[in-house]
């Protein structure tokens, strides 16, 4: 009898477990999606002028918004779990699935076992997002939006047509030699300067494009350079059989963006690198970034212990009060990164306890929230966090 009597539970457990991480999956995809376009939306007014002002193919405007993507994932991945499991737990203590759970003599300590399932996957997608898909998406972004910009200044196919595409600068090539790739009947005009215009003309010339630093050289053989000086009323015109004329074409990027790598967009071996070569006052960042690989994707374990009791914990307290303490959680969790980030760093604490510092206080918190998980108390979770702070204050007085 004791032997049916385990089977059966261990049945009910299974399906408990099935409906939980059903319940879960649909929010977690829902929300994931929904953060990431937002923050991915922040982006599109920048691509739209892409299109609209530079002529950009569509697709490869889709590209660039594929590429950003998994940057921002980096956030909306915890964020989503977070806000997830406190979601589907809050609805199932609404509608008192909770209260019978207890009342069927099951521990609430089994809703560990799909959470954590999840968070662990979370964390393996978060761990191999940062590591992997980051350092290479970065990578292809910088060379679509570097395309892209190419393709604004190409010459192959407007010959004979005043190319205006470059800000505050108008290029006209009479013929072209794309085999040789030669320019010939050069004609520019540099209006970048509100106080010095200049003219330039040549009978040959080609074009070089960093692709590093996007400094554009326009190497032109036997011209005229004519300039006028505003300030000074100054004209001049010089004759010369060799000039380069240089510009730099980053103000054709969209604004904030950025063609040089970052620390976090670096994969693990550049960071290496990068700290080989760094100044004694940037390798304490480095490290940090190097760690934070790690630590970031980790937050979704963390958060384990604090969403179910935040979760469980939520039936008076309104349908809609999950996504409200989920975003706060997070923000918190952001800001704690910060706080940690500046304290590390002005007692020089080992880059690696700076790192997973936030994790070892969010999992401390939800470690003191779960002492109670099995009771039945009429306090909300506000209440339960105020008097947590209370305590916290008391002892470090």
């Amino acid at each position: 009898m004791l032997d049916y009597a385990v089977h059966i539970l261990t049945k009910l457990h299974k399906k408990f477990y099935i409906y939980i991480l059903k319940e879960l999956s649909y929010i977690l995809f829902l929300s994931l999606g929904i953060l990431t376009f937002i923050l991915v939306l922040s982006r599109l007014g920048k691509m739209t002028d892409l299109v609209i002002n530079k002529g950009v193919d569509v697709m490869d405007i889709v590209l660039l918004i594929i590429y950003s993507s998994p940057a921002y994932l980096t956030f909306t991945l915890p964020m989503a779990f977070l806000l997830s499991v406190i979601v589907v737990l809050g609805r199932l203590s609404t509608e008192n699935e909770i209260l019978v759970l207890k009342a069927s003599g099951i521990n609430l300590k089994c809703l560990f076992i799909p959470i954590s399932a999840v968070a662990v996957i979370i964390t393996l997608c978060g761990l191999l997002n940062s590591n992997v898909l980051l350092p290479s998406s970065t990578e292809l972004f910088r060379n679509t939006l570097i395309n892209i910009i190419k393709k604004g200044i190409s010459i192959e196919d407007k010959e004979g047509v005043f190319n205006d595409t470059i800000p505050g600068v108008v290029i006209y090539v009479d013929k072209v030699d794309i085999k040789n790739k030669v320019l010939s009947g050069i004609m520019i005009s540099d209006d970048r300067d509100r106080d010095v215009k200049q003219t330039i003309s040549a009978s040959m010339g080609y074009i070089n494009v960093d692709p590093v630093t996007l400094d554009l050289h326009f190497v032109l053989e036997d011209g005229n350079l004519h300039r006028w000086e505003k300030t000074k009323d100054v004209y001049r015109s010089v004759t010369f059989q060799n000039y380069t004329f240089s510009m730099n074409l980053s103000t054709m990027l969209p604004h904030s963006t950025e063609l040089r790598k970052r620390s976090y967009e670096m994969d693990r071996d550049e960071l290496r690198k990068s700290l080989l070569t760094a100044k004694e006052s940037e390798r304490y960042d480095i490290l940090l970034d190097i760690y934070k690989k790690i630590s970031i994707p980790f937050s979704s374990l963390a958060f384990i212990f604090l969403t179910i009791p935040l979760g469980v914990k939520r039936r008076v307290e309104g349908r809609f009060s999950g996504i409200l303490y989920s975003l706060l959680l997070f923000i918190f969790y952001y800001v704690l990164i910060a706080l940690t980030d500046n304290f590390g760093k002005f007692i020089n604490l080992p880059p690696f306890i700076t790192s997973f510092t936030p994790n070892i206080i969010v999992a401390a918190m939800g470690l003191y929230l779960l002492r109670h998980l099995n009771e039945e108390e009429h306090s909300t979770v506000s209440q339960t966090l105020k008097r947590m702070l209370v305590y916290c204050l008391e002892k470090t007085k």
